[in-house]
């Protein structure tokens, strides 16, 4: 018989009561993740308003497909892979750059006169981060991003993206490779 993980995981009971139509049990559910979807999308799609949006639609399917969670797998691990398919949905859709770091880090932030020197040269280091990470494949980049910001195990991003142990492994191994070899020159530079 197939171990599930509802005896280990507290919220397959919570989402066994939204599938139900527990709407108490839904409002539970988005209160504790909605921060760290949110921050996921955010990450990785770079516009705060599209990630708003797109974490809405996670939870919307989180709402109507309540009933396809079997708990094989932990309700974190379903609901990211929701979050993941939704940022690869909206990337393919939306070709185009996204949001540069500099508008990201405009919004919400004091008049440029005001920023003081540290400011401005942090902002250029993560920019110039953020365009490494960027330049990652779709796949590196979100293994990375949940790995590293999201501090998911090796084997919470395999389930997430339903890929071997060993691929998520690659995929970092890969992407930690790629980030080296474009940062290291301006590192001994002393560019970052």
């Amino acid at each position: 018989m197939k171990k599930t993980h509802n005896s280990e995981d507290p919220d397959a009971k919570m989402i066994k009561k939204v599938a139900e139509g527990d709407e108490v049990a839904f409002e539970q559910i988005v209160r504790k993740y909605e921060h760290r979807v949110l921050n996921t999308i955010y990450r990785y799609i770079g516009k705060s308003d599209e990630a708003e949006d797109i974490a809405q639609e996670v939870f919307i399917k989180v709402w109507h497909h309540a009933k396809s969670f079997k708990g094989k797998s932990k309700f974190s691990t379903w609901l990211y892979r929701i979050v993941v398919n939704q940022c690869l949905n909206y990337r393919s859709k939306h070709k185009e750059r996204l949001a540069s770091l500099d508008e990201i880090m405009e919004q919400g932030k004091t008049p440029e006169s005001l920023k003081v020197e540290i400011e401005f040269e942090r902002q250029r280091k993560s920019k110039i981060m953020k365009r490494a990470i960027d330049d990652l494949s779709k796949r590196q980049r979100i293994a990375l991003v949940l790995s590293k910001f999201e501090g998911k195990s090796y084997k919470e991003i395999a389930q997430i993206m339903g890929i071997s142990l060993s691929a998520v492994e690659s995929l970092i191994f890969r992407a930690r490779g790629a980030l080296k070899k474009k940062l290291l020159p301006l590192i001994k530079k002393g560019e970052i």
